[in-house]
């Protein structure tokens, strides 16, 4: 009998020291927009997953008490890192859209996203206002991050690897050329500098063109349009494009898809 009373001890007395080495964090998560964002993945310190926001973009975590750091991923936004206070139980958090730059340099994407970030406050103000934060304090650090490192880092192996393919190609040759798309508008913009070895389904719109001239200044390419479904016409800087019409592209700065 004084068996089971001592490993019911032991048992309540652990479960209390592992309580004790956790803590729970609830709250909220929105976009630049005021937007629930539901289905948003919460890391810990160790890059762990801990939880994610239900529909309406709440949560509610159990971290050890060592972390203070929590990371939020949620495709179509950057990385939101925030470094816990002590004590902090509820935290309430603006999520940055991912914005993609056309014809941008990183210092100047840099000042663009600086500009959206410092921002924030004024939106979590407003959110409060909306009754859709409670906090008035923010109980939590967040810090501006600069992605010009790692832009000029991919924008180097970019061109590297453009330049190998540009440096192949011959006029006759045919391609695809992928694009952004503003449905709308029915605009094509070449805003995917960033992007390395993607495939057709990783952009907006891929039309299929032959190479007529090539001009090594920027590794331009004269491309005339051979297949542009499901469009007929679009508008490119200022420039129609149909099925056998011409335009330029700059392949050191821009991705082009070869079979």
């Amino acid at each position: 009998m004084k068996i089971k009373y001592v490993i019911i001890i032991l048992i309540l007395f652990l479960g209390f020291f592992v309580n004790g080495q956790n803590r729970s964090v609830s709250g909220k998560v929105i976009s630049e927009d005021l937007e629930p964002l539901a289905g948003v993945q919460i890391r810990n310190s160790d890059n762990e997953l801990v939880g994610e926001t239900d529909f309406d973009g709440q949560f509610k975590i159990l971290i050890s008490q060592k972390n203070d750091s929590l990371l939020f991923f949620y495709t179509g936004m950057e990385i939101t890192d925030i470094k816990l206070k002590e004590d902090c139980e509820n935290v309430e958090v603006i999520m940055m859209h991912d914005v993609i730059y056309d014809f941008m340099k990183p210092n100047k994407i840099d000042r663009l996203r600086k500009k959206r970030y410092d921002k924030l406050d004024e939106l979590y103000l407003l959110a409060i206002d909306k009754k859709l934060f409670q906090n008035n304090n923010i109980c939590y650090d967040r810090v501006f991050k600069s992605h010009k490192p790692e832009l000029d880092r991919i924008g180097k192996e970019l061109e590297r690897i453009n330049k190998n393919d540009f440096k192949n190609l011959k006029i006759g040759d045919t391609l695809k050329i992928p694009f952004g798309l503003d449905t709308a508008k029915k605009t094509v913009s070449t805003n995917y500098s960033t992007c390395i070895s993607c495939t057709n389904k990783d952009f907006d719109f891929v039309l299929t063109g032959e190479i007529v001239n090539k001009q090594r200044k920027y590794l331009t390419l004269e491309i005339k349009i051979t297949e542009m479904l499901p469009y007929d016409v679009l508008e490119y800087r200022g420039k129609i494009l149909k099925v056998g019409s011409h335009f330029k592209y700059e392949m050191k700065y821009f991705e082009v898809l070869i079979d």
